[in-house]
């Protein structure tokens, strides 16, 4: 009851869908993409029900937000554009992804960071944006979400493949970043 008072009151999370019944649970994609930095400041303001860390291997988080385990998911991969680099990210981050925003509630309110929020947190959006809309659409609503956004294009190359889209995530990353987004 605690979290959906808390989903209610706060109004940093503006629902990307008015629904979704895309979802397991209808959750009309309320979410933040920062760094690490602006996750640590804002936390308390932002008050996320749930969070995806992105980080390098062999990094640790700073004084994150203290979320139980099933309400944190932690994907270790560099911001390497190189699929055989030894860091890259690998199809299995895009299934625990899909599975944790899977299990989300209605009333969830997501916080997807990496450490500068410009390339692997914007490409995980991106990616989680394309299973509810078109690559188009998913692009103009990460760019209202964070217009200085540089999606990894490693990463988008690993949706594409398990949404099937056939190099259309990566075709956008080329749009951004961006001040103004045209259609």
């Amino acid at each position: 009851m605690a979290l959906a008072v808390q989903a209610i009151e706060n109004a940093y999370y503006r629902p990307v869908l008015g629904t979704n019944p895309a979802h397991p649970n209808d959750w009309p994609v309320r979410l933040i993409v920062s760094s690490q930095t602006e996750a640590r400041h804002n936390r308390a303001l932002w008050a996320p029900t749930h969070l995806v860390s992105i980080r390098a291997p062999a990094t640790r988080l700073l004084s994150m937000i203290d979320l139980p385990p099933e309400r944190h998911l932690e994907l270790r991969f560099g911001d390497t554009i190189d699929p055989d680099a030894p860091d890259a990210a690998r199809p299995a981050a895009i299934e625990a992804t899909f599975a944790f925003i899977d299990s989300l509630p209605e009333e969830a309110h997501l916080l997807i960071h990496c450490l500068r929020g410009i390339g692997r947190s914007t490409a995980l959006t991106l990616g989680v944006l394309a299973r509810y809309m078109g690559p188009e659409e998913a692009a103009a609503a990460l760019h209202a979400l964070r217009p200085e956004a540089k999606p990894n294009r490693h990463v988008l190359g690993l949706f594409d493949a398990a949404l099937g889209l056939k190099g259309k995530l990566a075709k956008q990353a080329l749009r951004f970043p961006a001040k103004v987004w045209k259609d």
